[in-house]
Order: structure tokens, then sequence, then C-alpha cells
């Protein structure tokens, strides 16, 4: 427990500097571009984290599974050599796949008669490989025990490198000059930073990839291609998905402005991802060990870490939320209720626990699949009912659902097949066997 402790604490501190340098970024890209512009580039950005997700094809979960059950074993070098190699050559063949998809449904969509700006969807491929490369590093990072290597490059050097060419742009115009610019932009750097901590990473644990003559790769290890862990990852991009689908009934100026209330609500992951980045590979190494106390005792207490910083960052986003809106640009501040609605719904998520990594670690795919399927659905059936009714104030009311009926699905889930409750109502059971 004390390990985990110390690894929330790192990557919470992690969380913080990204979570500000984040805010700033996309507020100065705002401001550099116009709310016009801005709102292309989030169309842009969502589209391209989508793809980079779907490309993963579940990878990144299914290596810090891996390699956390590896784990410093000398004998099991082959194993962790061939699940990194596998890994990245899934990864890659999935984003040329994507991409391929998004370019040729750019190319057939006038003989369906929509009109789609092909320079819109090049920006977005330009994201696809960088981000789901970052991705995937990240998580063979945390599956080696490194917080700092897996959270420092992309959360908090990439977002720095963009700051400081958002703040150079007043002074070198053709810095960011438009959204398709600022898109390419912000992929080349990431990219580059995802070079640096793949050679770091080979280097710093070359030992482990060390393999004795003749060694054998496990024929026990889950080395294909998870499709229940592929679509429970997909979870994880409901924000993009949500802005995508909204984007189809909004104007520009307007997808800028609920871009901006969905980057200002998710601050409110901070703590939920320090949680969550710090307990998996506990989760996964508690349920191989079938420590079912140990589990109930690990949801107790990140429910009493996690509940306080969450409800006074609710409360600060919500009060605050027209100024806040207005640092991206003045007429973003009618965004402020969905802002409000948005940090509501981030604040249940967290109340509920880290209850996705627990069930991804307990052999709890397919419940987690079906229950993504099910909130999503839900929530991309209330676009095209709430957003020409309401706006954006629709749009947040539809992620809110979405993310209330998984929370609750899950929680359930946790009590009722594992005996655990992540929730803060395990605060008032001391974490005892849920019935």
């Amino acid at each position: 427990m004390k390990k985990l402790m110390l690894g929330s604490v790192l990557s919470a501190g992690l969380k913080v500097a990204s979570a500000g340098l984040t805010f700033l970024m996309f507020m100065l890209l705002a401001r550099v571009l116009g709310a016009e512009e801005y709102g292309l580039f989030a169309s842009m950005f969502a589209l391209g984290t989508i793809g980079a997700i779907t490309a993963l094809f579940g990878q990144h979960t299914l290596s810090i599974k891996t390699l956390s059950a590896l784990g410093d074993d000398p004998e099991r070098a082959a194993d962790r050599r061939f699940a990194i190699r596998r890994s990245f050559l899934i990864t890659l063949a999935g984003a040329v796949l994507v991409i391929g998809a998004i370019l040729g449904a750019g190319l057939a969509a006038p003989l369906l008669g929509f009109d789609v700006n092909p320079v819109y969807l090049i920006g977005a491929c330009a994201l696809v490989i960088p981000f789901a490369l970052a991705e995937l590093v990240s998580h063979q990072y945390r599956g080696f025990g490194s917080i700092l290597w897996a959270l420092a490059p992309r959360d908090v050097l990439w977002r720095a490198i963009v700051l400081l060419a958002c703040l150079g742009a007043a002074s070198m115009p053709f810095v960011f000059r438009d959204a398709f610019t600022a898109m390419i932009g912000i992929s080349l750097v990431l990219m580059a930073l995802v070079v640096v901590q793949l050679i770091a990473m080979l280097l710093r644990y070359r030992d482990q990839f060390a393999a004795r003559p003749g060694a054998q790769v496990s024929v026990t290890m889950p080395w294909g291609v998870s499709a229940w862990m592929w679509v429970a990852s997909l979870g994880t991009m409901g924000a993009s998905l949500n802005l995508s689908a909204a984007a189809l009934f909004l104007p520009p100026d307007q997808i800028g402005a609920y871009f901006a209330a969905q980057k200002t609500s998710q601050l409110l992951q901070l703590p939920i991802i320090a949680i969550n980045i710090a307990a998996t590979p506990v989760f996964a190494r508690l349920h191989s060990q079938n420590d079912i106390s140990g589990l109930c005792d690990v949801g107790r207490k990140l429910a009493m870490l996690i509940a306080g910083p969450l409800a006074i960052g609710a409360a600060i986003l919500i009060f605050f939320a027209p100024d806040l809106l207005s640092l991206f640009d003045p007429s973003f501040a009618a965004a402020a209720l969905a802002l409000s609605i948005l940090a509501g719904s981030y604040l249940l998520i967290g109340l509920g626990g880290p209850t996705r990594p627990l069930m991804l670690m307990s052999n709890g795919e397919r419940p987690v699949v079906r229950m993504t399927l099910i909130s999503e659905a839900v929530g991309l059936m209330l676009i095209p009912v709430l957003v020409p009714a309401f706006g954006i104030v629709g749009a947040a009311l539809a992620a809110f659902v979405v993310r209330v009926l998984f929370t609750l699905q899950t929680v359930a889930w946790c009590r009722s097949k594992l005996g655990v409750d992540t929730s803060i109502l395990s605060v008032l059971t001391r974490g005892k066997k849920a019935v």
C-alpha cells in the first residue's frame, strides 16, 4: 500500500502540472486561432483522438496487464520482448487502417451528399499515429512501474512545448496561423517525444529484454488482440465522440466553446487519472493473488483519497465557469451551464472510484464492453434530440447521462461479482465485502 500511495503522490504531482499546462495550452490556442478556427481545431483534435484510441486495438491496456503479470522475473525476458514488439506492430497496422478509413470516408462523403473539408480530415489523421504510440508507450512504462517516464513526456513536456509555441505565435505569424498548421505542429512535437521515450525505455530496461539463448515465449500469456479490451478502451474517448457527434449540429464557434468547456471540466479528471494510474498495476497483482480483502482495502482508501479534492474542484469550476471560459474567448462564457453539467458528471465518476481499471485487471473486459456500448449508445441517441433543441447544453446533458449510466453499472458489477466497493460508499461500509 505504501508503494501505491507513493505512486499516487507522484502521478498526482505530474497530473497537477499536466492539468495546468493543458488548460493553458488549449486556452492560448483559442486566443491564437480565434473562435471559428478553434472550433475547426477542436473537431480535428477530437476525430484524431478517436482514431488513435481505435488504432490501439486494446494493446495499451493489454501491455500494462501483461507486463505487470510478468514482473521482474529474468526468465520472462523473451515474453517481455515479444509483448513490446507485437504491441507496436499491431498499433501501427491499426493506425494505417484508421487513417485509410478516415480518408476513404472523406472521398466517399461527396457521393453521399456531404460536404467535408479535406483539410479537416488530413489534420485529424496527422494526430493518429503520434497519439496512439504515446498512449501505448505510456502504458508500457506503467507496466514497468515507472510513473515519471509514463507521464512526463506527453503530459508535461509536450504541453509545455506547445504552450511556448503559442506564446511565440505573436511574434512569428507563421506559427499556428490556422487550425491545420496548429494540428500538424502539435502532432510533430508529440511524435518526436514518443521517439525519445521509446529509445529511453529500450535502454533503461535492456536487461529485462535480454533473453537467454533458446528461451521460448510462454503460450499461456494473452498475446493476441483482445477484442474485449479494445472495445472497452474505446470508452476512454467518450468526450471526443460526444464532441464529434455534436459538431454535426453546431457551427464552428459553438464547437470551440463546447471544446473549451470540455477541456476545463477535464481538470476534474486530475485526481481520477492519478489514482487510476497508480492503482491499475496493484489491482492486477492483487487479483492474480485472489486477494479480495486487499482489493477492498485499496478501494476504500482510494475513495477516501479522491472524494475531497473532487468536491472542492467541482465547486470551483461551477462557481467560476463564465470567468474560466472567457479566458479562451469572451464569447465562450455562454457555455458556462454546459461546463457546470460536465463538472457534475466528472464528480459522479470520481465518487464511483476506479471501477474501469479494476474490471479490466479482473477479467471483466466483456462486462466493461457491454456497459460502455450501452452508455455510449444512449448518449449518441440523445445527441440528435438534445443538441438541436438546447445547443451545447444538450451535448453536455448527453455526456452527463453517459457517465452516470456507466458509473452506476460498473460500481454494481464490482460489488456483486468481486465483492469490492471502490465508491465513496465503501468508506461507510469500511471495505467489507459487498453482499
